[in-house]
This record gives C-alpha cells, structure tokens and sequence, in this order.
C-alpha cells in the first residue's frame, strides 16, 4: 500500500510539470501559427505586387478646403506642401495672406495665420540647416581635396635626411628617458603623490 501511495504522490508533480509543458508547447504553437499567418498574408500581397498581379494602392491626400463653421470655428486645414521647401513656403505665405485679407478677420483667422507663420519659419530653419551643412561638406571636400594635393605635391626625404630625423628621434628619447631616471633617483625612487597625502 505504501509503494502506491509513495508512487502517486511522486507521480502527480512529474504528471503537473506535463501537463505544463503540454500548454507552454501549445500556446507557443498556437502564436506561432498566428503570426506566421499574417505574414503569409503580407508576403503573398508583396509577391502579387511583384508579379504585376495586382496594382499598387495609390493613396493620395486630399486637399481640404477651408470650411467656416459656426462661432468663427473653422475646419482642419491638410498642410500644403510644395514640391520644394520654397514651393512650401510661397504656399504657406499665400495661406497667410488669404486668412487675413478679410474685411473682419475672425479668431480662428488669427489663429490659421499664426500657424502659416510658423510654419514659415519652420520651413525656412530646414532651409537654412540645410544650407549650413551643405557648405560644411563642401568646406570639407575641399580642405580635403588642398590636404590630398599637399600630400602629391611633398617631395619625400632623401635617405641621408630620413637617418639624420631618425638620429634626432633617438637622441631625444634617450635624453628624456635619462631626465627621467636621474629625476627619479633624486626623489628616492618614489612615486609623486599629490599634496593632500602629505598634509594627511
């Protein structure tokens, strides 16, 4: 009787762990196939769009007129945008000019003229950046094209010259090496340490 006892006892920890596992191994089967699933999906619709079976959605934005609504309240503007960050300015600036050039301009007036502003200036920032950087690489390919043409146009050392800078290089070494050595055994070959050690 102890032998079933002990053997059911031993065995409902080793049958839970299974039973465990068995649910680990299908849940991660179960998001596997899910996922698996929607990228089949995406990958049979880029295969098509490869092919030429199927036509590429075109999606284009389109423009919002502006509509007056009550209380002076108006609609939101889709932001116009040129072809070129200039375009996209002299657009802003027509949005600007066409907001205020009303008779009794409302808040919400002010306000799309005060965004076309912003915008401008905005705009021009990315101009001006843009600008900046540019020259920066231009002043770098050309520091960079003078510093190539230095390095042609050097004439390299003679052999005789290239011993002699060697020599030098040497004599320098071992004299600074030596000043060292002599430094050190002035101070008893020990280590400088800084003033707060000695005050301590």
């Amino acid at each position: 009787m102890n032998a079933v006892m002990t053997q059911a006892v031993a065995s409902d920890p080793i049958q839970r762990f299974d039973a465990s596992r068995r649910r680990n191994a299908e849940s991660a089967y179960n998001r596997n196939v899910q996922y698996n699933g929607q990228n089949q999906k995406t990958v049979e619709d880029l295969e098509a769009l490869l092919i030429g079976k199927k036509e590429p959605e075109i999606v284009q934005p389109e423009r919002q007129e502006l509509q007056k609504f009550g209380a002076g309240q108006m609609k939101q503007v889709a932001l116009p945008v040129g072809k070129t960050l200039e375009e996209t300015i002299d657009i802003w600036r027509n949005v600007r000019a066409e907001a205020i050039s009303e008779p009794e301009p409302t808040t919400a007036d002010y306000n799309l003229a005060a965004t076309a502003s912003a915008k401008i200036m905005r705009t021009e920032a990315q101009i001006i950046l843009h600008n900046r950087a540019q020259s920066e690489i231009d002043i770098a390919l050309a520091r960079e094209e003078a510093d190539t043409s230095n390095m042609a146009s050097k004439e390299l050392p003679s052999v005789l010259e290239r011993e002699i800078l060697i020599m030098q290089r040497r004599y320098e070494k071992a004299i600074s090496t030596y000043s060292f050595q002599v430094l050190m055994k002035q101070k008893g070959f020990e280590i400088d340490r800084p003033s707060f050690y000695k005050i301590a």
